[in-house]
């Protein structure tokens, strides 16, 4: 079962980044600030920071199986789209799977691409491979957290 996008969203957090990853997503939030992303629409924008770059995506799709968005930096040396989306999970009943990933499409993509001409793949990789990680410990905590609030109001006698 795929959570609704309410779940989603409070697991990705944008303007909570910061306190759960810290490895490349340094911030993501809605123009204006404090919009709910759930209502963002094909062709608005976003303010982040990813690695010290300053970028404004542009939505591409908002879904209840994707979040996907645009993004260009250093003249589009570097661009392409980046996405999450969540499918049921073929592994946890009643779990989520979450893949993120980027299709780039910059001039300078070469650079992540697979073989000898590769040279910042490794690095993407790993970045990648540590939000996921983060995204799931984030979900973790909180399901955890759920159910102990979920305890105490069945019985309150029950310490968290």
């Amino acid at each position: 079962m795929i959570p609704s996008l309410s779940n989603i969203f409070q697991i990705l957090d944008f303007g909570r980044y910061s306190e759960w990853h810290s490895e490349f997503v340094q911030s993501m939030n809605t123009i204006p600030p404090g919009k709910n992303p759930q209502k963002l629409l094909q062709g608005e924008t976003l303010n982040a920071k990813i690695r010290g770059v300053k970028l404004v995506p542009i939505v591409k799709s908002n879904t209840s199986t994707e979040l996907s968005w645009h993004g260009s930096a250093m003249g589009g040396a570097f661009s392409g789209k980046h996405y999450f989306q969540f499918f049921e999970s073929h592994v946890t009943p009643g779990g989520t799977t979450f893949v993120h990933g980027e299709d780039y499409d910059g001039w300078m993509t070469w650079m992540f691409g697979k073989g000898i001409f590769g040279i910042g793949r490794r690095g993407v990789v790993r970045m990648f491979d540590s939000f996921s990680k983060d995204v799931k410990m984030r979900a973790e905590e909180m399901k955890k957290l759920k159910e102990g609030i979920a305890k105490t109001q069945s019985d309150p006698w029950v310490k968290l």
